[in-house]
């Protein structure tokens, strides 16, 4: 759950989700408020499907450092609470097409959206950075 927070981070970090999660550093501390205002483009309070994306494509660009349009072992090992590469490469390829890194961080999503309302709060990414269990 927390590869949610890169793809925030990631989504935010750069991401950011992941920093999230971008040539996110993952070893510099990342401060998940800043990476949802980052991520919550409308300023409604909350992050929607649409704005999860928007960030994890520019995430999944950032992170691809060699620019194949893929994801390598070291370049998804790069991104805050990334998980398992093997439970990411649904095709066993050795490598992340965008497609799969979005569906694993979609399925993240999923886990950290607690009251299944189709958006992350402030407080449901809090739980997920601070490895909280969820309500």
């Amino acid at each position: 759950m927390r590869a949610i927070l890169l793809m925030l981070g990631l989504v935010g970090a750069g991401l950011g989700l992941a920093g999230v999660a971008l040539g996110v550093d993952s070893s510099a501390p990342q401060d998940p408020r800043a990476i949802f205002a980052e991520t919550d483009t409308n300023k409604d309070g909350k992050i929607d499907l649409e704005e999860f994306h928007t960030r994890l494509v520019e995430v999944f660009y950032r992170a691809d450092t060699n620019k194949d349009g893929f994801l390598d072992v070291t370049e998804y090992g790069q991104l805050p609470f990334s998980g398992a590469f093997s439970d990411a490469d649904l095709d066993h390829d050795g490598r992340l097409s965008l497609h799969e890194f979005i569906a694993i961080r979609y399925r993240q999503f999923e886990q950290a959206d607690t009251n299944h309302d189709g958006e992350l709060s402030i407080d449901e990414v809090l739980v997920v950075y601070e490895g909280r269990p969820g309500k």
